[in-house]
């Protein structure tokens, strides 16, 4: 990577040292790290776009979220018709003393794209993650299951459940409003789909970069 890339800062997770206090945080697929990750850019940038290694930016206009972020602070995007008790444990839910039924129409967002401003409010979104992303009774609860009103449950989602339910602390959430034959939210305050187009990135999981950090040609 540092040969192909002499504009990229790496930076080594410090696994050790935070396994000394959560040792899930070295297994990768509860991705607890993925909010000290986002925290330790946040201290050294004030601003960041963050995207998992799976996200393809089809557009460089970041613009219009970057400026409405100034207020917003933390901004990603919702998955309308997928609902966050149905891809959440709830033992998560009892962990943050509250109950799925209290979700049941809360939309689950991608937590693999996101944009965040160091603001006061974000100060207090990325404690609280930050804090459940250390507790394993928060973040995995081997032990329970989802439940939702829909049909079939889903897949614990780990950060992201973690993710959406703190958010919602601090936002109000869109009503349900009618559209066409469908009943669906208006966009929460943090769905950045309201600043920005919806093809700004695609997430592609598994996909082969024939070009990736090779060298522009000239055409």
């Amino acid at each position: 990577l540092r040969t192909k890339c002499a504009r990229c800062t790496i930076i080594k997770f410090p696994f050790s040292s935070i396994e000394k206090y959560a040792s899930h945080i070295g297994i990768l697929k509860y991705f607890a790290f993925k909010p000290f990750v986002i925290q330790d850019a946040l201290r050294r940038y004030g601003t960041i776009i963050y995207a998992d290694s799976s996200v393809r930016f089809n557009s460089n206009s970041f613009n219009p979220v970057l400026i409405d972020n100034y207020i917003r602070g933390f901004a990603v995007r919702e998955l309308p018709g997928h609902f966050l008790s149905c891809f959440t444990h709830t033992d998560t839910f009892t962990w943050f003393n509250q109950s799925y039924r209290n979700f049941e129409s809360i939309y689950i967002a991608e937590a693999g794209f996101l944009v965040v401003t160091d603001t006061f409010l974000t100060r207090l979104i990325m404690k609280a993650w930050l804090t459940c992303a250390l507790e394993s009774d928060c973040l995995i609860t081997h032990q329970s299951r989802t439940k939702c009103k829909e049909t079939s449950s889903s897949k614990h989602r780990y950060d992201q459940s973690a993710m959406i339910i703190i958010l919602t602390y601090f936002f109000f959430q869109g009503n349900k409003e009618t559209w066409g034959d469908q009943k669906l939210n208006d966009p929460a305050p943090y769905d950045m789909f309201t600043s920005v187009p919806k093809n700004l990135g695609d997430i592609i999981r598994g996909a082969y970069e024939q070009y990736y950090l090779s060298r522009k040609q000239n055409s």
